[in-house]
């Protein structure tokens, strides 16, 4: 009989060991309690989302911090962590990383909204998120004193990403914020994997349109000048955007330059010192080959490494890439044996 307890009791804890990432620990709250007014939206997630809501810190305040911190960012609908199905958070990369040196307090990520995927096409790009992040990133360069960190974004989580890191002022329907200046300095790597930085050809199916995660604080693809807008048209691998871009107002703000004087241009500027953009040419919530008017939306303007996987959907594309995320951040580059990149 002990023999059996013990065994099970061997079991229970390895399998509390794969869900023992999150949340924040006791280190990283009190860190954050100290100014709660500006980290109110990460306190918020760790108090909401439970222990599949946040994850990062120092196990004691004596833990050090040897590798370069590690931001993620999930998509529309996801969690921080594995909380269900269709909400698998980033808990592959997590377990993947710690297999490989990192520790809890180089790996931080938090959730926003809803983590129910039936709800998704009723989620915007908002100033509340955009803040909190900007504020969760700045939290965590305070707290781990790294001169740069790391970013890893999937999907909205792109365009999130990308404006926190970009600052300047975001102009949305019935709100504005200013996110402050530039922190490019302080991020070493960002890899966006299946971003929608040229809109969704799917938004452009009857019905769509009219949704928030549609419209012009989200992935709206535009007409590009031409006539016949569907989203068959859209995804034509000869199309073209010969006409001014009239993509998501919000995208277009994300693509843009923004100055000192906070004025904005229609330019590409890094976020990083290093930029990589992947994606599956397989997602069909992307489309086909990526494409919306014969651009690949998932590439970020002035990436150092573009790829695009075949047979991945657009989950699979933040699951089943670890290997390659961890060899991004560390190495700058591909892991051996992948496919050709794509540029």
């Amino acid at each position: 009989m002990t023999g059996k307890l013990l065994v099970l009791s061997a079991l229970v804890a390895a399998a509390g060991a794969t869900t023992s990432h999150g949340p924040f620990t006791e280190d990283f709250v009190k860190f954050l309690e100290k100014n709660p007014e500006r980290n109110e939206y990460t306190l918020s997630a760790y108090k909401e989302y439970g222990t599949s809501g946040t994850f990062g810190g120092r196990a004691t305040k004596d833990s050090k911090i040897a590798q370069q911190p590690v931001v993620f960012v999930h998509g529309n609908s996801d969690s921080a962590l594995h909380h269900s199905a269709m909400a698998s958070g980033w808990t592959k990369s997590v377990e993947h990383f710690k297999a490989h040196q990192y520790s809890g307090a180089e790996l931080y990520g938090l959730t926003y909204g809803g983590r129910d995927i039936n709800h998704s096409l009723q989620s915007s790009i908002t100033c509340r998120n955009l803040l909190g992040l900007r504020r969760f990133i700045e939290a965590v360069l305070e707290y781990t004193q790294a001169e740069k960190i790391d970013i890893i974004a999937h999907s909205m989580g792109v365009t999130l990403a990308r404006k926190a890191i970009k600052g300047g002022t975001m102009h949305l329907a019935g709100e504005s914020c200013n996110l402050g200046g530039p922190i490019s300095d302080k991020v070493d790597a960002l890899v966006a994997i299946s971003g929608a930085n040229y809109g969704m050809c799917m938004c452009l199916m009857a019905g769509l349109s009219e949704t928030p995660a549609c419209g012009q604080a989200g992935y709206a693809p535009g007409a590009c000048g031409n006539k016949n807008a569907t989203m068959t048209a859209c995804l034509e691998a000869e199309a073209t955007c010969d006409g001014e871009a009239d993509h998501a107002s919000v995208l277009r703000a994300v693509n843009a330059v923004v100055d000192e004087d906070d004025n904005e241009d229609d330019d590409d500027e890094k976020e990083a010192a290093f930029v990589a953009s992947i994606w599956s040419n397989d997602d069909l919530i992307l489309g086909k080959d990526n494409l919306v008017w014969g651009r690949k939306t998932s590439h970020v303007a002035g990436s150092d490494l573009t790829h695009g996987y075949a047979g991945l959907d657009h989950f699979q594309s933040k699951d089943d890439t670890v290997r390659d995320q961890l060899a991004l951040v560390s190495k700058h580059s591909l892991h051996g044996g992948r496919a050709k990149r794509h540029h």
